[in-house]
């Protein structure tokens, strides 16, 4: 991955560090509503990280202490991890083979497990993984069924939507992230999107060490983090968001470039060249017979780096014996955990190169 930050973005840095105001000033301000607007909604709250954002959503929605919060394993574990923070039990549900995304059958599955065993489920994190939107309209209904709350970790989705809507706009609230793989940087950073008035009051808040604003004078609601976003970085995403359209233009060509070179290779599953897609990581299946992590060697040798995709967070330490069922019970995950393999995805990419990286790992497959 190489972030694209150009002129335009050091120039703006560059004027907010010149002018002293370093923190949450008129540039978070307005990058907090462009996020907002961009997704349909009222509210952004923009924080230092999208795990930041995540762990203020868990607060703001009180989630109590052993309520089970189900979780698609195969992802970044920062919505699990926060979870665990606060105090919930997380039961991890399986995914699509084809889009990574949370499996709605095995969700229901998982429903009906926490049901049996007894288990009080608060909410659902719906993870639109690498920019690919889940399936919201067969999620849902079932979320609306069993009267839990449904937070989107849209850490990847910026700018995505499905035709019923934009990624955020499903559940009570949605998360991005603005870290240097994203389509979209501020370095690090986040954003909470929301329509709920309530629930914005209570984030900005938590945010900011609970302070609230009583009679003109500062007091302390609650008590609560600093998970603020600087001003130069707002301002560092303002001027992304400037060109933002054109960036991801720029991510799908090479997605398409990508499935035009690789599409007859035996043995290797591609992801879907879906329009929605923001592609923050274009990762390929491996058939059974290859090793992943032989490849990644090799692909290296020949000068090009590759990597997993994500991983399986029910098989990492601090969750691997928090199942309902002790055995392995989200094959798919593991499957993509082990044989997913990301190639380059950046926005200086020419098709030229992405053609070498196709040969590449024809080469590689071959061995």
């Amino acid at each position: 991955m190489r972030p694209d930050i150009g002129p335009a973005e050091l120039e703006a840095v560059t004027r907010v560090l010149q002018s002293g105001w370093l923190v949450q000033g008129k540039e978070v301000e307005r990058f907090e509503q462009s996020i907002a607007s961009r997704h349909e909604l009222l509210h952004g709250i923009a924080v230092s990280s999208a795990t930041a954002g995540l762990h203020l959503a868990y607060e703001a929605l009180g989630i109590q202490k052993n309520e089970v919060i189900l979780i698609p394993s195969f992802a970044w574990p920062s919505a699990a991890n926060m979870a665990v923070r606060c105090g919930a039990e997380v039961v991890f549900v399986d995914v699509e083979p084809l889009t990574y995304n949370i499996c709605p059958k095995d969700l229901k599955t998982k429903l009906s497990q926490c049901k049996e065993a007894g288990k009080r489920v608060q909410g659902l994190v719906v993870v639109h993984e690498f920019g690919l939107p889940a399936d919201m309209d067969a999620i849902m209904p079932l979320a609306e069924t069993e009267n839990i709350w449904v937070i989107e970790d849209a850490a990847c989705a910026l700018g995505a939507r499905l035709p019923s809507g934009a990624v955020g706009t499903f559940g009570v609230m949605g998360v991005f992230s603005f870290h240097p793989r994203k389509s979209l940087t501020t370095g690090e950073g986040g954003c909470i999107v929301t329509n709920d008035p309530d629930l914005e009051a209570r984030l900005r808040s938590l945010r900011n060490h609970g302070q609230i604003i009583e009679n003109g004078q500062r007091q302390f609601g609650s008590c609560g983090w600093n998970y603020r976003l600087t001003e130069f970085q707002g301002a560092l995403g303002n001027t992304q968001l400037e060109r933002y359209d054109t960036m991801l233009a720029q991510r799908r060509q090479v997605a398409a470039w990508y499935h035009q070179h690789l599409c007859e290779i035996e043995g290797l599953a591609l992801p879907p060249l879906d329009e929605s897609h923001t592609w923050q990581t274009f990762m390929t299946v491996l058939g059974d017979a290859f090793q992943r992590d032989n490849i990644v060697a090799d692909m290296r040798k020949q000068g090009i780096e590759c990597s997993m995709g994500a991983f399986a967070a029910h098989r990492l330490n601090p969750f691997a014996s928090r199942h309902l069922n002790k055995e392995d019970d989200c094959p798919v995950s593991t499957r993509l955990l082990n044989q997913g393999l990301a190639l380059p995805l950046h926005a200086f990419l020419d098709e030229t190169k992405v053609k070498r990286v196709a040969e590449s790992l024809k080469v590689s497959l071959s061995r």
